[in-house]
């Protein structure tokens, strides 16, 4: 089943280059900052949060192979980090702005 992942994280005394690096590690796990919509344009998702979809057996799998993941690729930097892991079934999302 896919399912709508949705991440966002603090890091720790981060300059702007390892905030540069953990989102191109996030890129490289499926999880990016820019999102199509159904207005048929891209939809750039808030500072500090990444959105991906994921292929998995529950929700609580994919959540946890999505958050060790993460973990790892921010840990391989040095990072020090929080992480906050949503998964969702349905993928519906909307964004504005104000």
């Amino acid at each position: 089943m896919s399912y709508l992942v949705f991440c966002t994280f603090d890091l720790k005394n981060a300059s702007r280059d390892d905030y540069n690096d953990a989102y191109a590690d996030l890129a490289g796990l499926g999880l990016s900052r820019v999102h199509e919509n159904s207005s048929n344009g891209e939809t750039v998702i808030p500072t500090t949060s990444v959105m991906g979809t994921y292929n998995g057996e529950s929700s609580a799998a994919v959540r946890d192979h999505v958050r060790a993941r993460v973990k790892e690729v921010f840990a391989t930097r040095g990072l020090k980090s929080e992480i906050f892991v949503v998964v969702g079934s349905n993928g519906t999302w909307g964004a504005t702005t104000t």
